[in-house]
């Protein structure tokens, strides 16, 4: 299987998880829109609280777009974050160039994850001109900072030790043919 064969298949996958977000988002914005009308319904039978603006049965809506996550006020308290649950993300950033995640890569060198809620991650790139190397951090640190109980994550690109081949996992050894 060649590279382009490759990246097709990586960006097919993407085009399903989007379209699949997309339909979830959807279906919350079909669900809140019928708990819109419960609640205007019983406010005018007068059995009902007043909704303010942006709130509908007790959850705050703001500006939901598709792979966000919609917090509930109210909810049972979250989970605390693991550096397990930031590798897990972390498996969701692909290197543009390259088919395989950045956690396969080997990239990831260390979580650091604070009782504060802070996360610390050091990262490095296939390479020091490495092109995509903000994308990749801007996309990490975004996709931490989506994780419910992070406050801020902190993305320092290092180069010591010097990323090579042998930090890959197997699974990404074999994808890219160095088995």
């Amino acid at each position: 299987m060649g590279l382009g064969d490759m990246l097709s298949k990586v960006f097919k996958k993407e085009n399903e998880k989007d379209k699949k977000s997309v339909a979830e988002v959807s279906k919350m914005e079909k669900s809140l829109t019928q708990s819109e009308s419960t609640v205007a319904g019983e406010q005018n039978n007068g059995s009902a609280q007043t909704a303010e603006p942006g709130q509908t049965n007790g959850i705050r809506i703001e500006n939901v777009e598709a792979g966000q996550e919609v917090k509930s006020e109210g909810s049972s308290p979250a989970e605390p974050v693991t550096k397990e649950t930031i590798l897990e993300v972390l498996s969701d950033v692909y290197d543009p160039e390259i088919p395989i995640d950045i956690v396969n890569l080997g990239l990831i060198y260390d979580v650091d994850v604070k009782e504060d809620g802070n996360v610390n991650v050091k990262m490095t790139m296939t390479a020091p001109g490495c092109p995509s190397s903000a994308q990749i951090a801007a996309e990490s640190q975004m996709l931490i900072e989506g994780i419910r109980g992070v406050k801020e994550a902190m993305i320092e690109i290092v180069w010591d030790p010097p990323w090579d081949p042998s930090r890959m996992s197997e699974d990404a050894k074999k994808g890219l043919g160095y088995m």
